[in-house]
């Protein structure tokens, strides 16, 4: 039915020629030789036609002619993130994606810091069975700052120690004042037991945890305040405090951490 709309806009004059051909270019794109593929890309005003999208993705995700890859990936990334985010998410769905394509995505999202297509990258950081996708993916987010860290932080929880490690490494490398929000939540007091009940954390976990709150130093200590609320947080909040300070003020005394932090301001702000 569409053909033959576009056929009888087209004999009548209110159609240009190029949009009625463009079932026969997403075929050459889907199933043309390389440079068929490549020409029919060329008949595309780059990024203006979301159907493209799909074929595009997949046909990159399949393609080993490196001219046609790159004349693929060119037209990918000129869509908006939300139909580019859509067909790389359908290409990401086969079983017999290649690692080389993974690792591609992250490129081609890098400029995509909207939460679909963080998440994209993230699932790619955490769950790829490959150690350097997995990096590659991590170094993608922690470019993408704060925008990484809603789609970082359930990668803590469980026992997969592997996972929890890198999405806390990711999280004290962006080492801003939002990323050490889902740090503090792991600084549970208890028995394993307790903490994954509590947090879905392990002691190993509240470790890093720990030690990565401390290295961010003062971007920590807003979160490490909101911490010394919670009687589950008081302790190990308490503690990242004193070694990020210099101070001993204990876990109960929330004013005594507070006029320290003012001070400190005004110490950073040279008042």
């Amino acid at each position: 039915m569409r053909r033959i709309a576009l056929a009888l806009l087209l004999a009548a004059g209110l159609l240009p020629a190029e949009e009625s051909d463009l079932p026969g270019i997403l075929d050459r794109i889907r199933k043309g030789s390389p440079s068929e593929c490549v020409e029919a890309l060329g008949k595309l005003e780059p990024g203006k036609e979301d159907r493209a999208a799909n074929p595009i993705a997949i046909r990159l995700r399949d393609e080993a002619d490196a001219q046609t890859r790159a004349a693929l990936q060119e037209a990918l990334v000129a869509f908006k993130s939300a139909p580019r985010v859509r067909a790389i998410k359908a290409a990401l769905e086969s079983k017999s994606v290649a690692d080389d394509y993974r690792t591609l995505v992250c490129d081609m999202l890098a400029d995509c810091k909207d939460e679909p297509a963080v998440t994209v990258v993230a699932k790619i950081a955490f769950e790829s069975d490959m150690k350097a996708v997995r990096e590659h993916g991590q170094k993608a987010l922690v470019a993408c700052g704060d925008a990484a860290i809603k789609p970082t932080a359930p990668y803590i929880r469980g026992t997969n120690q592997r996972v929890a490690d890198d999405a806390v490494t990711v999280l004290r490398t962006v080492d801003t004042e939002a990323a050490a929000y889902p740090l503090v939540a792991c600084l549970v007091i208890g028995s394993e037991k307790e903490l994954l009940r509590i947090a879905g954390v392990t002691n190993m976990t509240r470790e890093k945890a720990v030690e990565s709150l401390i290295a961010m130093g003062d971007e920590a200590v807003p979160a490490l305040l909101g911490g010394l609320d919670s009687l589950n947080h008081q302790k190990w909040s308490s503690y990242c405090l004193q070694k990020i300070s210099g101070e001993f003020f204990t876990q109960k005394d929330k004013a005594g951490w507070t006029g320290w932090w003012k001070r400190r301001l005004a110490e950073k702000a040279g008042k």
